[in-house]
């Protein structure tokens, strides 16, 4: 009977942990969305300070509360360089990607006009802190929360990933777009990508392989607005 009580009480806590995370997670949605609503600051305030609160804070207590939280979420110094070749891998692969999109459409490949702009490096910097945030948030903090609570199952855990995901992306292409094709395109596109770099998290164990991904994922459709 003790050995039948022990073996149903553990979905019952695996629930449990599930429904606190998903709250937990809620929560912050909530915060973003109210800073979004009420305030109106510079795109650098946003991605460089906003998202350090709003996103780091849940991180740095995550990395608290768990024994090697930083090793968990591949910040160790062993991730670094190997995280990093495998990210401009992977940024490579997306600006190839773009070009063979653009050709098929008869577009012309001509992104020097955007790369010798003297905001390029405004911009550069706006999409690695953007890329920083968002990676240890989305794919160090809530990938690693319900992975733990599914019982470290890698699909259920993407997929609430995904949901999450796009839960903080949806407003803001709907407010810009309606609800349009194209903003259910992009909201598809970003389906994909935020598939791809949990996948990505999971097989490299790095947020910077994640991160420099996600840089080179932005300036590919600035400068080739594919």
């Amino acid at each position: 009977m003790k050995k039948h009580s022990t073996q149903s009480s553990k979905p019952s806590k695996k629930h449990s942990d599930f429904t606190r995370s998903t709250l937990q997670i809620l929560g912050i949605f909530v915060v973003w969305a109210l800073y979004r609503i009420l305030f109106h600051f510079p795109e650098w305030v946003d991605e460089g300070i906003a998202k350090a609160l709003v996103f780091g804070i849940p991180v740095w207590l995550y990395c608290r509360s768990h024994r090697r939280g930083e090793d968990r979420l591949g910040l160790s110094n062993k991730h670094f360089w190997p995280g990093m070749f495998l990210g401009l891998l992977i940024g490579g692969l997306y600006q190839f990607l773009a070009i063979t999109v653009l050709i098929t459409k008869g577009g012309v490949v001509a992104s020097n006009s955007v790369l010798n702009s003297p905001m390029f490096g405004y911009i550069f910097f706006l999409a690695l802190l953007t890329a920083w945030w968002e990676t240890l948030f989305f794919f160090g903090y809530v990938l690693n929360v319900f992975y733990d609570a599914v019982g470290k199952r890698e699909i259920p855990a993407v997929f609430a990933a995904l949901c999450i995901f796009l839960l903080f992306h949806a407003p803001l292409r709907f407010i810009e777009s309606g609800f349009s094709l194209i903003a259910w395109q992009h909201l598809a596109l970003l389906g994909v990508f935020a598939v791809g770099q949990a996948i990505l998290y999971f097989r490299s164990k790095s947020v910077y392989a994640v991160t420099i991904s996600h840089a080179m994922w932005g300036l590919m459709l600035l400068v080739y607005a594919v």
